[in-house]
């Protein structure tokens, strides 16, 4: 019963949502259904139960699904609850623009929480190639809230360049099947595991359809070379889509790869994890390029966003797959509250440039506290818990990959560092303190306070382990 609950109570909250008229009430639902959400997830450990839509088709939970879905609900509570205290503000300093209605808008949230769930319960290939598909479709319109000549591009560039991804990762699905000397034996994840213990894959078939599949979900997860739509659509979403964007969506494709990856019959591990560490080291490569030659403050942690899903893929081609995911919980914690003050300082700026953007510490301080905290977090500065996922990868991926790896981190954490710190300094003589926006730092302030004491807690029990 948790278990489709936690699929019908999205699905007719945004029903709601859209047939409501009141922007009032529909805040209301998006939080209540949040809560609830959140709710069901805390029982689904003990509680959940399997359901069979029909035929070889079934959904259910296993532990690489339950940190997804956990994450994604965590992330959407807190998001609901910073979109209720931004909309208002954003709608007073929207410059002319035409917004979503906000009851629109909200059925696309909860619409985008649905199709993140079913992603996480998909237990097989079929299944989850279509909830991947339909995070793309009900995720697009958010892009395009502001209804600006730039975001309606970013929004159609997202959607025609992930629908290539997930045509290719159909077309490696089919083959993975047809791989499969046994036609009836379906998609599911637990047979194609007991399928490639037996050796009853024809490895051509597979190599090809590993490729594609990978190739398909890697595009949607942002890792390089595939990644050129998420810069564009993470700069023009508004801050809370641009959070669940980085937090949530990213990780239902990992999710995808990952999910790949445990199928994959251990003869065929050493070619296939080849694909898996290409694109994790050109993933920090094309991060550490463009973060240092960028002036977009949305875009340089859209680009930061690419170097963490290179990282956790790096993790997991290293057998290293738990610390991964525990990456994937730091780094869509961390993102979320960066992207949330940015989005604060957006508000107050009114623009996305670097070198407008100067004395942040006295215009919105506890924006500008949260900012330089959250950059030191996201570049693995103790306690944070990405230092002790990346210090496990630089020493256990070899000498030359380690040492490739903590080039690139050093790379980025110098180029970050030096693009927010600027923000910071060089102010007004007389600044003016803006009340209304420093007003929305609460959520991004708990965010880092969880990263803080997840940290904390690792280093400690590392310290008592070691």
């Amino acid at each position: 019963m948790v278990t489709l609950l936690l699929l019908l109570v999205p699905a007719a909250a945004a029903l709601a949502a859209f047939l409501s008229r009141s922007e009032k009430f529909s805040r209301w639902i998006l939080m209540i259904t949040a809560a609830a959400h959140a709710v069901l997830c805390g029982l689904m450990p003990t509680y959940h139960e399997t359901l069979h839509p029909g035929g070889n088709i079934y959904l259910a939970l296993d532990s690489d699904g339950l940190v997804i879905l956990c994450i994604t609900s965590a992330l959407f509570l807190l998001t609901s609850l910073y979109i209720t205290f931004w909309m208002p503000l954003d709608s007073k300093r929207n410059d002319g623009h035409a917004e979503m209605k906000t009851p629109a808008f909200t059925a696309f949230l909860l619409l985008f929480l649905f199709t993140m769930t079913l992603t996480a319960l998909a237990q097989d290939f079929g299944m989850l190639w279509v909830a991947v598909e339909a995070t793309t479709l009900s995720s697009a319109p958010l892009i395009n809230y502001h209804r600006s000549k730039t975001s309606l591009e970013a929004m159609w560039k997202y959607l025609l360049i992930c629908s290539i991804g997930i045509g290719l990762a159909l077309f490696g699905t089919m083959l993975i099947a047809a791989s499969l000397n046994d036609p009836h034996a379906g998609l599911s994840f637990e047979t194609l595991r007991l399928c490639g213990i037996s050796g009853l894959f024809d490895p051509v078939y597979f190599r090809t359809g590993f490729v594609l599949c990978f190739a398909g979900y890697a595009l949607k997860a942002g890792l390089a070379p595939f990644h050129t739509w998420l810069p564009d659509a993470h700069s023009e979403a508004p801050a809370p889509v641009s959070a669940l964007l980085s937090g949530s969506l990213l990780n239902c494709a990992l999710l995808a790869i990952i999910r790949l990856w445990h199928v994959t019959p251990e003869a065929m591990q050493s070619f296939c994890g080849n694909f898996l560490k290409f694109s994790g080291f050109l993933s920090l490569a094309v991060a550490a390029l463009f973060i240092i030659r960028q002036k977009d403050f949305k875009r340089m942690l859209a680009y930061s966003s690419v170097e963490h899903m290179g990282l956790i893929i790096l993790l997991t081609a290293y057998g290293m797959e738990n610390i991964g995911m525990l990456h994937a919980v730091a780094h869509s914690l961390t993102k979320m509250a960066l992207f949330l003050t940015a989005g604060n300082i957006l508000l107050c700026y009114r623009t996305r440039s670097i070198a407008a953007v100067k004395g942040i510490f006295d215009r919105i301080p506890l924006n500008a506290a949260v900012w330089i905290f959250g950059m030191l977090m996201i570049c693995g500065t103790p306690p944070s818990p990405l230092f002790f996922t990346e210090l496990a990868l630089v020493t256990s991926a070899g000498f030359i990959p380690g040492a490739v790896v903590l080039l690139l981190l050093l790379v980025i954490f110098c180029a970050m560092s030096q693009l927010m710190l600027g923000m910071c300094a060089h102010g007004p003589e007389k600044p003016i303190v803006d009340k209304e926006v420093e007003k929305l730092t609460d959520v991004p302030v708990l965010a880092m306070l969880l990263v803080a004491l997840l940290g904390t807690a690792i280093g400690v029990s590392w310290i008592i382990a070691g």
